[in-house]
């Protein structure tokens, strides 16, 4: 049975008859979706040339006994051909797609009988439900209305090299496209054949005024299909219903005509692409989609968007999807939006790029798929692009269906650039060029190669990149153990390797600092022998000389380089960190294998404490020898109330204080376990008064030097929240309490003491873990640690803040011209955020020199003008910092 449709005016016929793809779409006892009563299936190899469509009675036939037997039984009305093209290339042979048929019976008809006698015929090689999959849209984001994307993954700086090879072609298959929309209809592609008026557009009268003369002048089995075809309803005019935006927001995403003062961008600038409608209603039906893939690749296209998916990986789209990678198509899928670690098709089928979304801080969104299948990761949240024009021509959207061909349009684009390029090559080269990202499933690998970059595929063109690949301390001079430790002067030799593919890196030379002041940089720059792309030098001759002070206190010290060359290098700056000098400081972990240390560790890290930890679970007491070697110890018994502290701990923490050691104790049933014990009263100077105050707020003593009249709270989210037993005790013997606890009716009853006579004790009588730090307004553990090491007259390092030098992650945000510039220059940058930036400009030293801030929109091109006449000549660091990180370049001063 043949459908005759008409639609404005465009006349259709066919060679063959068409599935009704309006048919209701029902869902199996498998979950899975599928259009009413068809089924796909591909026949043996023994039976190609031998298929004769026909029909008789009503019943659709092949022409073989065996099939035409199941026609009748299962009253098949229709039979259509998927690749309809009349000579198959040897690609779509190797893979049958010759052999594929749609087959419709009655839409009641349950599908899986019918499929399951299919298969059961040598004629058949397998059947199955014409499967539909979802669109991956997330629901419009109105406040999303700007085309952030693009600057982010660094268009407009690729745009500068290429924009876009109109003999590129792509497609995206979708629920169809808005082709009459004023930002779209220039990029479309024509098949030449069937523009009869030769007018470079789709005329939908008949000649001499338009195209549709009603006859297949290509012979491609598709009648004036001047700018594609659509297969759902098996005409020549791929326009969306009315309710569907989907395809016409994924179709400008790649395509939207850029630099013709309508509307918006696309990422490809002049690439062309093919229009088809293959779905409708939040559907796209795999029957069409095949065939829309089987139609395009003789036309010769290059890439492939694909924003939809299922959890079932259906052969004969797995085919197609084969039979277009090994054709040269380069493929595109969505990740899907559950939100999850799931597998979806056909984005992990072989060949086809599994594509992720990201945010504007390049961290997934909280609805994108992940999984170790993904292969890449490209912006999908607030995507504004083309809509239809009956909704208001544009209009952001959400979800992994934008993400997708926007690392089509990508691909597109690096086709552009690189016309040599095979797919294989372009998806090395893309995974290559991809940005990392902040978010912790990156590292997994489930975010795959990373955030998608039109920039860095042509950094290599115009940077050298030199990375450290080594680096070592000589402190030959001191005590040679390869650190530079508290009273030596040391050499630093650094090794830089620049990647093979970039330009040779000459003129080598690198800028030493260090974020800890009392390090004194003796020498803070080096030079390096010139280094060819795929070499390596290192700085042996010419090294780096740091002295560290003989008072400094043990601690990790944080180096930063920046590395000029000529050409620039793409990343130049980069850290290092070394430990320098012994630690003072021994954790003992006392909690009976509890969680509770991290608070402990975390608070010396805070203030850039060094430390070793001892687990009394896993090696016993730690001996006397073992405490005396640490001036400091750290105890704690956590929620133990048995065992807080054996008689072998209390005999070797005596010998500890007796020899002058510091400790600080932690413990809510210290003092009811050991009231009887003499270490408490004799060492830690405390006397038990109650097993649980219930009182959790602990007010600070007038004078005291650890809790300055400071609140602390024992609960809440910022700590353990273990203090459940918090234990009453009183000074002895010359010791003074630092908090009591608030609405105890004894307020001489403390919950923390100290003793300092030889010995130093500071005494938690509850759970030092348990004070929160979530408000601001309480006393936090770190000032705390803090408070009672200056109390015991410990130097502490502190944390200091990281000097100007600041790796720039994408360094094509930020130019400066003129470079060398004598009064003043320009800094222009495309503006990675919206809101306030700063421009700050330094010295090779380190000395900010000038400062200026202004508001700029997201995407939009800006600048600053940089006043250089006070400058003296040479060459300064200009820094703009946003919310989104900072960028850098040099620029040089030259009278």
């Amino acid at each position: 049975m043949k459908r005759v449709l008409v639609l404005a005016l465009i006349v259709c016929a066919a060679a063959f008859a068409l599935p009704d793809l309006s048919r209701p779409v029902t869902t199996g006892p498998d979950g899975e979706q599928h259009v009413a009563g068809q089924l796909i299936i591909e026949l043996a190899p023994a039976l190609r040339g031998r298929v004769s469509l026909s029909s008789a009675d009503g019943v659709a036939l092949f022409g073989v006994p065996a099939l035409d037997e199941m026609s009748r039984r299962w009253q098949v009305n229709d039979v259509s051909p998927l690749l309809r093209h009349p000579n198959p290339g040897p690609v779509a042979r190797r893979y049958g797609c010759d052999l594929q048929y749609i087959v419709q019976f009655a839409a009641g008809q349950d599908v899986a009988p019918v499929a399951a006698e299919y298969e059961a015929l040598p004629e058949v090689e397998y059947a199955c439900p014409n499967g539909v999959m979802t669109l991956d849209e997330e629901p419009n984001d109105p406040s999303y209305r700007s085309q952030w994307h693009l600057a982010k993954i660094g268009a407009p700086y690729a745009w500068g090299v290429a924009k876009g090879d109109t003999a590129v072609y792509n497609m995206v298959i979708d629920d169809g496209c808005d082709w009459l929309h004023p930002d779209i209809q220039a990029n479309l592609w024509i098949n030449a054949a069937e523009d009869i008026n030769h007018n470079g557009r789709f005329d939908t009268l008949p000649p001499p005024e338009g195209d549709a003369d009603g006859v297949d002048d290509d012979m491609n089995g598709y009648m004036d299909d001047v700018i594609g075809w659509n297969f759902q309803l098996g005409i020549n005019n791929p326009m969306p219903a009315t309710s569907d935006d989907h395809g016409t927001h994924c179709w400008g995403n790649v395509n939207a005509v850029t630099n013709n003062g309508e509307g918006v961008a696309g990422t490809t600038w002049n690439t062309r692409s093919l229009a088809v409608c293959c779905g409708g209603g939040g559907y796209v039906n795999i029957y069409a989609a095949i065939s829309s893939i089987y139609y395009a690749v003789p036309q010769g296209i290059w890439s492939l968007s694909m924003s939809f998916g299922s959890s079932s990986p259906y052969q004969p789209m797995r085919d197609a999807c084969q039979y277009a990678w090994d054709s040269g198509v380069i493929e595109f899928g969505s990740a899907g939006n559950d939100g999850s670690e799931v597998v979806r098709y056909p984005a992990c089928y072989e060949g086809v790029e599994n594509v992720a979304a990201s945010g504007p801080q390049d961290t997934r969104t909280s609805w994108s798929n992940y999984g170790t299948w993904v292969d890449i990761t490209a912006p999908g949240s607030g995507i504004y692009t083309t809509i239809q024009r009956i909704h208001g021509s544009y209009g952001s959207m959400d979800g992994t269906s934008m993400s997708c061909p926007l690392a089509s349009g990508v691909a597109c684009w690096m086709k552009s650039f690189d016309n040599s390029m095979s797919n294989v090559a372009c998806t090395a080269r893309m995974h290559a060029a991809a940005d990392s990202m902040p978010d912790p499933l990156f590292p997994e690998g489930k975010l795959g190669a990373g955030r998608v970059s039109m920039a860095n595929v042509i950094l290599p063109l115009y940077y050298c990149d030199l990375r450290m690949s080594a680096w070592r301390f000589n402190d030959a001079a001191g005590n040679n153990n390869g650190r530079p430790d508290p009273g030596e002067t040391a050499a630093l030799i650094v090794t830089y390797a620049n990647t093979a593919g970039w330009r040779d890196a000459s003129s080598v030379n690198a800028v030493l600092t260090c974020a800890q002041g009392s390090v004194q940089i003796v020498k803070g720059t080096a030079t390096f022998p010139n280094i060819p792309a795929g070499g390596s030098g290192n700085c042996s001759a010419d090294s780096f000389v740091i002295s560290i002070p003989p008072d400094n206190p043990p601690q990790q010290l944080q180096f930063f380089l920046t590395v000029d060359a000529d050409p620039d290098p793409a990343y130049p700056d980069t850290s290092l960190a070394t430990t320098s000098g012994e630690p003072r400081v021994l954790i003992v972990d006392d909690d009976l294998g509890q969680n509770y240390e991290r608070w402990y560790t975390s608070a010396c890290d805070s203030n850039g404490i060094l430390y070793h930890t001892y687990s009394v679970q896993a090696s016993g007491s730690p001996s006397s020898d073992t405490l005396r070697h640490y001036p400091i110890v750290i105890w704690f018994t956590g929620d133990d109330s048995l065992t807080t502290l054996t008689s072998t701990d209390e005999t070797n923490l005596t010998s500890f204080l007796t020899n002058g050691g510091k400790l600080i104790i932690s413990g809510q049933n210290i003092a009811q376990d050991i009231s009887s014990d003499p270490f408490l009263a004799d060492y830690l100077h405390a006397q038990f008064i109650d097993p649980s105050t219930r009182k959790p707020y602990m007010v600070g003593l007038p004078g005291d030097p650890i809790t300055q009249e400071d609140t602390m709270v024992a609960g809440g989210g910022g700590g353990a929240n273990n203090g459940t037993n918090l234990d009453g005790v009183k000074p002895l013997g010359g010791a003074t309490g630092c908090a009591f606890y608030k609405d105890y009716a004894d307020t001489s009853v403390q919950a923390l003491i100290k003793y300092k006579d030889g010995y130093a004790v500071v005494y938690f009588a509850a759970p030092f873990e348990a004070i929160d730090h979530a408000t601001s307004r309480y006393l936090q553990k770190w000032t705390l640690i803090k408070r009672i090491f200056d109390w015991f007259g410990e130097r502490v390092p502190g944390v200091e803040e990281r000097p100007p030098v600041t790796a720039n992650p994408r360094p094509y945000v930020l130019s400066v011209s003129p470079n060398p510039f004598s009064k003043n220059c320009r800094v222009q940058f495309i503006a990675p955020v919206s809101g306030a930036v700063e421009l700050r400009t330094y010295a090779t030293n380190g000395r900010l020199v000038s400062s200026q801030t202004k508001q700029v929109t997201l995407g939009e091109r800006a600048f600053f003008e940089l006043d250089g006449s006070g400058l003296s000549n040479g060459t300064y660091l200009v820094q703009l910092v946003t919310s989104d990180g900072i960028f850098a370049q040099k620029a040089a001063v030259l009278r």
